[in-house]
């Protein structure tokens, strides 16, 4: 995009010394001002082209192989520990597959340390394009930790690439022992703007990733209900009308993707904001959920992070279970082996949050809790 903006300018800078000389021209004075009408026309049509292709130019987050993706990842990453804003984490990839990471330890000295990392297939899909990140580091006698992170959401917001990551989980992760973190949130500069406008008059659920109080500033990005992103993976800057007070909002939904449903007014400007409580839907609305979905939800629970941190893994077979009138998504997880996996135990998670474990024994599934 930089290219064609560059292009743009010096096609101008040249332009103005050719009016200069053709103004300085005695003879064929009409013709020379019919002649820079006519030019500065097509000049005209052909910058309003230059900036049409980049309006319409493809979301460069939503890849298109996986050759894309790396080059996404490719540079270094930063991360910020829940509930702070001061990075402790930078993590660099590099197209040819190894990571290098640098740890602030709370004394304020560093550690770091060099890996390799692959992408995969969540779903076992081929012609998908890879939406699993393994990062491998090795260990003392020989052995490797590995850790399986989902690409979970995505967005451009304020200059920078946000990827939010969700263990799934082969082993700990430098996110989960040193930050108590399963869902890390990465981000890196970038030099990409977004392209959307912001809505004006409209209600509509969306996902902040960053609030500025000083300026009165929202980052937003457009999710459906369930906080899936639609349209470009960009958050626009939203200005909050007088009479919002961003203060008095839950802030730790202010950041990081927390889903709102936001109203604004003809100017564009927000006039009110209501935090999106998962699981809140009409009787009789037939809610349909993701497979990821289901697995963040079930991620949440300390008995589940406890089996994951253990070296297990989710696994999706497409089963449906109707359990108390809902219809949940069954995962079970076990070990996962080169050419196999072993189911030890199953959970069922409903649309609206719910939550069951299987007993083998009674052949019923009993409530674990609500998400």
């Amino acid at each position: 995009m930089s290219r064609w903006i560059c292009g743009l300018i010096v096609s101008m800078s040249i332009l103005i010394p050719l009016s200069g000389c053709s103004a300085m021209q005695t003879q064929g004075k009409t013709t020379g001002q019919n002649q820079q009408v006519r030019s500065s026309d097509k000049d005209k049509n052909a910058a309003q082209l230059i900036l049409g292709s980049v309006q319409n130019a493809a979301d460069p987050l939503d890849f298109a192989d996986e050759n894309a993706l790396k080059a996404v990842l490719e540079g270094q990453w930063e991360y910020c520990p829940p509930a702070s804003f001061e990075p402790a984490l930078w993590i660099s990839f590099t197209k040819d597959g190894k990571v290098h990471e640098r740890i602030k330890n709370p004394n304020g000295t560093y550690q770091e340390r060099n890996g390799s990392y692959q992408l995969k297939r969540w779903e076992m899909q081929l012609e998908a394009v890879p939406n699993l990140l393994q990062i491998q580091f090795p260990v003392a006698g020989g052995y490797v930790t590995t850790s399986d992170f989902l690409i979970y959401r995505k967005t451009l917001c304020d200059g920078k690439i946000v990827l939010e990551l969700m263990q799934m989980n082969n082993g700990d992760s430098t996110f989960s022992t040193h930050f108590s973190d399963t869902c890390p949130v990465l981000e890196r500069a970038t030099i990409w703007q977004p392209q959307g406008t912001v809505k004006k008059g409209e209600t509509f659920y969306g996902a902040v990733w960053k609030m500025n109080p000083t300026t009165k500033t929202v980052w937003v990005d457009d999710v459906v209900e369930g906080g899936v992103n639609i349209g470009r993976y960009e958050s626009l800057p939203y200005q909050a009308a007088p009479q919002l007070d961003l203060n008095a909002l839950p802030p730790q939904l202010l950041v990081n993707g927390g889903i709102w449903t936001i109203q604004t007014d003809s100017m564009g400007r927000i006039t009110a904001m209501e935090p999106y409580i998962y699981g809140e839907y009409d009787d009789g609305y037939d809610m349909e959920m993701t497979e990821e979905e289901a697995a963040t939800i079930l991620s949440g629970f300390t008995e589940v992070q406890f089996y994951l941190n253990q070296g297990m893994s989710m696994f999706f077979d497409g089963d449906i279970e109707v359990i108390s009138g809902e219809t949940c998504i069954v995962i079970a997880l076990g070990t996962n082996h080169s050419d196999y996996f072993v189911r030890e135990l199953y959970y069922a998670v409903s649309p609206y949050g719910t939550v069951y474990s299987y007993d083998v024994i009674t052949d019923t599934w009993n409530l674990l809790g609500l998400g």
